[in-house]
């Protein structure tokens, strides 16, 4: 008898596959496209200049890229990592009136509270505790502003989102793995032969960062580094960890914490403030879309990784090709690419609780927008659901309890039951032994 062969180490190139560089490079794309060009609203408001904007696209890019390719190479699992979304709308009205360098260093303050957050045991475990049902839900109320996003686009330019969209469904019919590739053509195709786009000289060049010396103050601190550090654990790494829940992957979040707590802390030099877990665009990288094989779906995430930190070394020449599609087209791209994690977040939210409203009530607190004490509606759609779901489970217990027992018939047999309660006109005579046996002589 042969003994089996060993099981092959993991070897990247092995398993990537055309549909995981494909799944990076949309999710960079839509990031680019979305949340990053609000980094020029910031720096209008803080009066700051090009240069730093550029320093601080660059210093995302890179060390996000970085953190990425790290966790997931190490944990061989699709951990996609980015900067706090929620973090850039605090700095649009609290990064004015502060001088840059505080900014710095309370974005490195917020930096080093993040890795002794992941030292801290208490809070990784309850991380990990949260029901997969309520993940799911939360997940599902992130991504669903992707759908409606993309729903509007149609309403705005119906023939080349209509297109996107029929082109999306024909070919996952066919090839489900190809119908992202195939909505990305076609949107390039479609806004092109609109008359869509808007092309314009793009010159190529490499964006270089400014190095930023911190200083240290305790208004900077008050202001933005302590509500930063809050807002990158409520809004990015409590539903980050919740996508990665509901595909399947469940990394330990002490190592995840400290690494991006690292890569934020290297960033801040060159003025990006806090580098952390992906919740948003995590589904595009860990979802069936981006590899055949969940085992080999950490690939994704490297790829994304890689063309993060490209995207990062020409952050202005990338910003204006970005520039040339028009919005209608890159809100249908992103909705399509995340409908199959919106439907299986949503099916797994109230399929594996019937009957129970904390998946409910995390979606609708989630979706609402409400930001009570100034942290995002994620952490309190989480906490509501979480709420309702102990008093749910409590209620059941104590009625379980105190339900009466019911005998089923089998048990109320004759059959069933013993000699000593059966009526005496269905007990057997007992069997007598002999008399020579009934003592030793």
């Amino acid at each position: 008898m042969t003994a089996a062969p060993p099981l092959a180490r993991p070897n990247f190139w092995r398993d990537s596959h055309p549909n995981a560089v494909l799944s990076g490079l949309v999710a960079i794309l839509i990031g680019w496209a979305g949340p990053n060009v609000l980094i020029y609203s910031v720096a209008q408001a803080a009066h700051l200049s090009d240069a730093t904007a550029m320093s601080w696209l660059w210093g995302h890019a890179i060390f996000a890229g970085l953190a990425g390719i790290v966790l997931s190479l190490r944990t061989r699992m699709p951990i996609l990592s980015t900067w706090s979304t929620p973090g850039i709308a605090l700095l649009l009205t609290a990064l004015p009136g502060i001088p840059f360098a505080q900014a710095i260093g309370a974005f490195l303050t917020s930096a080093v509270l993040v890795i002794l957050l992941g030292t801290f045991r208490p809070l990784t475990r309850a991380l990990g505790a949260i029901p997969p049902h309520l993940a799911a839900a939360l997940n599902a109320a992130i991504l669903l502003p992707f759908g409606f996003h993309a729903a509007q686009a149609f309403g705005q330019e119906p023939l080349l989102v209509g297109l996107m969209v029929l082109t999306y469904f024909l070919v996952r019919q066919w090839r489900p793995l190809w119908a992202v590739a195939g909505v990305l053509v076609v949107g390039v195709a479609a806004s092109a032969g609109l008359g869509l786009w808007h092309p314009a000289p793009v010159a190529v060049a490499l964006t270089v960062p400014q190095l930023v010396w911190p200083e240290f103050s305790l208004r900077a601190t008050l202001n933005l580094a302590l509500p930063l550090t809050l807002l990158a654990f409520t809004g990015q790494f409590v539903p980050g960890f919740g996508v990665l829940k509901v595909n399947g992957y469940e990394p330990a979040p002490g190592p995840v914490l400290r690494v991006c707590g690292l890569a934020s802390a290297a960033a801040a030099f060159v003025g990006c403030h806090n580098l952390t877990l992906g919740a948003l665009l995590a589904n595009i990288v860990s979802g069936p879309e981006a590899h055949p094989d969940p085992a080999r779906r950490y690939t994704a995430a490297v790829w994304a990784g890689v063309f993060n930190i490209v995207f990062g070394l020409f952050a202005g020449t990338f910003l204006h090709l970005l520039g040339i599609l028009p919005v209608q087209a890159l809100a249908a791209l992103a909705g399509l690419a995340l409908l199959a994690a919106i439907g299986s977040s949503l099916q797994a939210g109230f399929r594996d609780a019937p009957g129970s409203l904390a998946p409910a009530l995390v979606v609708l607190v989630t979706l609402s927008g409400v930001t009570p004490l100034g942290i995002g509606a994620a952490f309190w759609g989480i906490l509501a659901g979480l709420a309702v779901h102990a008093l749910e489970v409590t209620g059941a217990r104590r009625r379980a309890a105190q339900a009466p027992v019911v005998q089923t018939p089998a048990a109320q047999s004759p059959a069933a039951q013993s000699p000593a309660t059966q009526s005496p006109a269905t007990q057997s005579p007992a069997v007598q032994p002999p008399p020579e046996a009934s003592a030793p002589r």
